[in-house]
């Protein structure tokens, strides 16, 4: 009971400061009024300066000042299952290091199949349609394709350095350059840009097999028997790209006849969308990115943050409680401006990134301001393409309330579980656009 009557305390300290702060605003507000009622209109850039003193605009003081520290940290592994695109492919990039992406899935039935009389299989191909991609698409990349001995759970969560155990040999590899905005023909059909991995011939034999018996008669029965899919990418040592796929529109196909008709083909579809997980690998052993990971006064005047769960920036305002050392101040706003070096072509940066805290938990969540009417908290790359901005005024005036302990914030990209983008940040040490604490502030004791 003790520590919420404090905390009640300190709220409505803050909350009675800011209605002091209202009252004189209004006072002031009035006189000027009064002023334009009895002296007629006056241009609205000298609006109020005859009653204020000079450069006392409503006691507002503005500061860009204030220290902004930042580090280079490693990002915590993210949930990454389920999620709305899968990512596929290698990337050595000679800044951040190694970085790859391969997927686990669930293969399930779409409904109970059918084979026919006397089916025979001609082909399995696994075929997983492009939404997108980000880095350089002229670099061949390898997959290969292996069958899971281990279950995977739709209801279960999972996370990016997760792995399930799957057979040592491969049902079947591809090695391709990524084209994720070409059309392909398929037989005499122009489809939609994909890749076509075709699985080993006596895994569609088996499946053929199982025709009329119970494995085929539920999807549990089916995951029992067949579990899944572990798709590998394997690492190259050149600038790559990580290709995006949308597994809603990708499938497993089952191509078969029927051996009374055998000029006749049909297919049937085993979807990908139940459980599956987008697992993520790095090494920034010996590049500029690991370099600062290991000793942080390494080119500390940048700093680096990737998607993927690969990194993220700490951010914190050591000295912003001498704010407070004359007596307590409103925020009227804080703005957290940031910079970040020119991308290299193809690889731009992040459209959106985050700024969030710790909760008491240890995991991210959002600062107040995040909840606030749409546009105000910010992170959008800005117009420029070169920086981003956010606004969290609500959050450090509860650090300057006492309400939380620290300014600790943690730049992250948004939607890092699909998408690879990644930027060189600059500091706030940086001798040329720094990353600036704006305040603008009023002193109310």
């Amino acid at each position: 009971m003790k520590k919420i009557n404090q905390t009640a305390y300190i709220l409505n300290k803050s909350i009675s400061s800011a209605s002091q702060w209202r009252k004189s605003f209004l006072l002031v507000l009035t006189v000027v009024l009064g002023v334009i009622l009895f002296s007629g209109f006056k241009d609205e850039n000298e609006l109020g300066r005859d009653i204020l003193p000079d450069g006392d605009y409503l006691n507002t003081i503005f500061s860009d000042t204030t220290q902004v520290s930042t580090l280079t940290m490693k990002e915590d592994s993210l949930r990454a299952d389920e999620l709305s695109l899968q990512l596929l492919g290698s990337d050595k990039n000679p800044v951040f290091g190694l970085s790859t992406a391969s997927v686990f899935t669930q293969v399930n039935l779409e409904g109970t199949p059918t084979f026919s009389n006397l089916p025979q299989a001609d082909s399995l191909v696994l075929i997983l349609s492009y939404s997108g991609y980000y880095g350089d698409t002229s670099a061949q990349q390898t997959i290969n394709v292996y069958r899971l001995s281990e279950d995977m759970r739709s209801d279960s969560s999972y996370y990016s350095n997760r792995t399930f155990t799957h057979d040592l040999t491969s049902l079947g590899s591809l090695t391709y350059t990524p084209q994720p905005y070409t059309k392909v023909v398929v037989d005499s059909d122009t489809v939609a840009a994909q890749i076509r991995i075709r699985l080993d011939q006596s895994l569609a034999d088996s499946i053929i097999l199982l025709n009329g018996t119970p494995t085929l008669s539920s999807n549990a029965d089916w995951l029992s028997y067949f579990k899944g899919l572990h798709i590998e990418s394997m690492p190259i040592n050149t600038q790559g790209a990580i290709s995006y796929f949308s597994f809603f529109n990708s499938k497993m196909t089952l191509y078969f006849h029927d051996t009374t008709s055998a000029t006749v083909s049909k297919a049937y579809n085993f979807s990908l969308t139940g459980a599956r997980l987008n697992h993520f690998e790095h090494d920034f052993t010996g590049y500029d990115a690991g370099n600062q990971l290991a000793d942080s006064s390494v080119n500390d005047s940048i700093n680096y943050i990737q998607a993927m769960s690969g990194l993220k920036i700490k951010i914190s305002f050591p000295f912003l409680k001498h704010f407070t050392d004359s007596g307590s101040i409103l925020l009227n706003r804080a703005e957290l401006k940031i910079n970040a070096t020119s991308p290299t072509i193809p690889y731009s940066l992040p459209p959106k990134m985050y700024l969030v805290i710790k909760d008491e938990n240890g995991q991210n969540s959002f600062p107040l301001d995040y909840f606030e009417s749409s546009g105000y908290y910010g992170g959008e790359i800005n117009t420029t393409g070169d920086g981003y901005s956010f606004n969290i005024t609500r959050q450090l005036q509860r650090y300057l309330d006492g309400v939380v302990d620290d300014t600790e914030f943690y730049l992250i990209i948004a939607a890092s579980g699909v998408e690879s983008t990644r930027a060189i940040i600059k500091s706030g040490s940086n001798p040329n656009s720094r990353m600036k604490l704006s305040l603008s502030y009023t002193k109310l004791n």
